[in-house]
């Protein structure tokens, strides 16, 4: 039913994640836990509904308790007055690998994204134990369903996708896809980005990319901050107000996901790569929702550059996000961690101790799943191997699959990555954005190339 595929819309449905939202923000919010109770009760919809958006507001607009132990700016103003002093260097890339890099962040991606789809929503036992039964463990190939009933029967496994995201009709199993890359989220907004600069030039805004949104993105092809921006938007509520608005994923990964484009065409310039990433990502996310998306533009900027190991890149990316967030503490221990010699399973275990991967709200936000991302890249040094701790780590799956092949696909380049994850496929990307409907990858990486500032075409 098309009701059932209307998901965060409904001011009644985003109560507890608001509330979860604010206490996560430091805001004194105990005393609506009755009060949403109490609407939630309320029998008539739209009387339901009503209550809840007038609710929502007044959650949003309570103030952080003055004891929060961390300070986290919305303006990119008082984000960058926050940051540390070389939070503006450059750094010097060879002009001649930038293709190949730039290939290898595309097919990177791509591959990554296409491997974590299947068990994305998956709880961690549950992806290694159905790789196991099913024959496909280690992980080190696309994911396919199997044949054996037993195991279809104990894992829930279908071709069929009865919730059709992105009009897709089948669940992304390997077997499924005929060679065909398929339609995602997680690919559509590095395309959307893409368009938005082709459209637009290096200085876009927030309005352009909510612009580019309404005109080339279906509002069901969104999901979470995303889709309650585009509802924002539509009635009239406009960057940066868009952002939070009623709505309690202000926080989610949606925008981590976003950044990567801003990355590609800024080569050494990891503080260009965050200010695009600003104006991408305050369209739908506020706080460490937004730091999550300049992180990952800076870190694949500096990936440019050979000299640098993958610590410097993620220590020097962090420079760009507000050093007393929490987005930068949590990265900050997965550094710690990773200079004491403990093994990545520990990280990992440290991950999920912390956050509940049963939990919608919680394999959603941005910071787990950053630890996660980061994770795979100090710990491993392949890309086959990356992306697939990306995938059995759990959390969101397809997302933190696409990052981590984005930027091990940048960092390594093109021959780094084995044929196997991108021959099986028609090289052609399947998008929801206007106008770019398919795109082949090989063109997504030319075009991406003609708006590295000094490369041909760039403007």
């Amino acid at each position: 039913m098309l009701k059932d595929k209307m998901r965060w819309i409904y001011f009644s449905d985003m109560l507890k994640d608001e509330y979860r939202q604010c206490k996560m923000e430091g805001k004194d919010v105990e005393n609506y836990i009755e009060k949403i109770d109490m609407i939630l009760k309320i029998s008539s919809e739209r009387a339901r509904e009503e209550a809840a958006e007038k609710l929502l507001t007044e959650m949003e607009q309570e103030k952080v308790r003055n004891e929060f132990p961390y300070k986290e700016p919305v303006e990119y103003e008082k984000i960058v007055n926050s940051l540390q002093e070389k939070r503006e260097d450059t750094f010097a890339y060879d002009k001649k690998q930038a293709e190949d890099k730039l290939r290898g962040a595309w097919y990177g991606r791509t591959a990554g994204c296409v491997l974590g789809i299947p068990v994305e929503g998956w709880q961690r036992r549950k992806i290694e134990d159905y790789l196991k039964e099913s024959g496909q463990y280690p992980l080190a190939n696309y994911i396919t369903s199997s044949d054996d009933q037993r195991i279809r029967d104990r894992f829930g496994i279908t071709e069929i996708d009865v919730t059709t995201p992105y009009d897709r009709q089948k669940v992304c199993w390997f077997n499924c896809l005929q060679g065909q890359l398929p339609n995602d989220d997680d690919l559509n907004y590095t395309v959307a980005a893409l368009k938005t600069v082709e459209r637009f030039g290096r200085n876009f805004t927030s309005h352009d990319i909510a612009e580019t949104w309404l005109l080339g993105i279906p509002p069901l092809h969104t999901c979470t901050a995303e889709r309650a921006a585009v509802r924002n938007f539509m009635t009239g509520i406009l960057p940066p107000e868009s952002a939070w608005v009623c709505n309690p994923y202000r926080e989610w990964i949606g925008a981590q996901i976003r950044g990567d484009f801003f990355g590609y065409i800024n080569p050494g310039n990891p503080h260009e790569a965050a200010r695009m990433a600003y104006a991408d990502g305050s369209v739908s996310h506020t706080k460490n929702g937004v730091y999550g998306e300049m992180f990952i533009a800076a870190l694949l900027s500096l990936c440019y550059l050979p000299e640098l190991t993958m610590k410097e890149r993620i220590k020097i990316a962090m420079q760009q996000i507000p050093p007393a967030s929490r987005l930068h503490k949590s990265l900050e221990d997965v550094c710690i961690l990773y200079d004491a010699g403990e093994s990545f399973e520990e990280l990992v275990d440290e991950v999920h101790g912390r956050f509940d991967e049963n939990s919608m709200f919680d394999w959603c936000l941005t910071i787990p799943n950053a630890m996660l991302v980061c994770a795979c890249l100090l710990w491993n040094s392949d890309f086959d191997s990356a992306v697939s701790a990306a995938v059995l780590a759990g959390f969101d799956t397809d997302c933190n699959g696409a990052t981590v092949g984005s930027v091990m696909g940048l960092a390594n380049g093109f021959q780094s990555i084995n044929p196997k994850w991108y021959s099986p496929f028609d090289g052609n990307l399947h998008t929801s954005v206007h106008g770019l409907y398919e795109i082949s990858l090989e063109d997504a990486v030319r075009r991406t190339l003609t708006h590295i500032p000094g490369e041909a075409g760039c403007s």
